[in-house]
């Protein structure tokens, strides 16, 4: 019996979280009002104060919710071995910034942080929603000197290049935005082909794939060099040692 219950509380509440969604996108947390909210899906403003107790709560019940898909398409990627970690570095930002304008989830993290300010049950929430983002990003990275330094740094530039996604900032598109997050990911982040994808971190002066590519050539141009040297001094000598004979 209590099963039927709580089956038939959570689809109302998915119905509530949905709409809140969308309400929250389109005009705003200050502008949203658990009445207002209640006529948008047909039910007493009471009884969406039921399932939370303020428009914070409901804002973060929101977020979390929202959250829920991504975490299961983020562990796919976290889990996907076989495939280079470069490629799933790419795959984790490409679905971790908004996909346009007013993206609905990344508007709820602006007001979320807005709130955040005033509110610390606000902060402490929204930590925790972050929090397995950025321990799935740890574990993807695998051994690294200095992974706790490499997430906040990369985290800090998401955050960056989201908002200005979201609010619709001028200037570069979000692709060339994702190109430049992952070419700033694998630079700190050494990429070792191997069926484990394994990670470790970039030798010194090798910025990612491309720098260790341009050393490469550095060291075939420089062998080139050292041997079109040898074989001028060896063949210096050989005249010399004719124009001695001769003599």
């Amino acid at each position: 019996m209590a099963g039927t219950r709580r089956k038939r509380l959570e689809q109302p509440r998915e119905v509530v979280l949905q709409a809140a969604m969308g309400a929250i996108a389109e005009h705003g947390l200050a502008q949203l009002t658990m009445a207002g909210l209640g006529k948008r899906i047909g039910i007493s403003g009471g009884h969406v104060a039921y399932y939370f107790g303020s428009k914070e709560q409901l804002l973060v019940e929101t977020l979390r919710w929202s959250e829920q898909g991504f975490a299961e398409r983020r562990r796919a990627l976290l889990a996907a071995v076989d495939v280079p970690i470069a490629e799933r570095l790419a795959g984790y930002i490409d679905l971790y910034l908004p996909d346009e304008r007013a993206d609905s989830r990344w508007t709820l993290w602006l007001e979320v942080w807005t709130r955040a300010l005033a509110d610390p049950e606000v902060l402490a929430a929204s930590a925790e929603i972050e929090g397995p983002w950025m321990a799935d990003l740890r574990a993807m990275i695998g051994p690294h000197p200095d992974p706790d330094g490499y997430v906040l740094r990369l985290h800090a530039l998401l955050d960056g290049l989201a908002t200005r996604i979201v609010i619709g900032s001028p200037g570069p598109s979000r692709a060339e935005m994702l190109r430049q997050a992952t070419e700033f990911a694998l630079r700190e982040v050494f990429v070792v082909e191997g069926p484990a994808g394994c990670a470790g971190p970039v030798p010194s002066g090798a910025g990612g794939l491309e720098g260790a590519a341009e050393s490469a050539d550095s060291d075939t141009d420089a062998g080139t060099d050292a041997t079109a040297d040898s074989d001028t001094d060896s063949g210096a000598v050989a005249d010399s040692g004719a124009n001695h004979t001769n003599r």
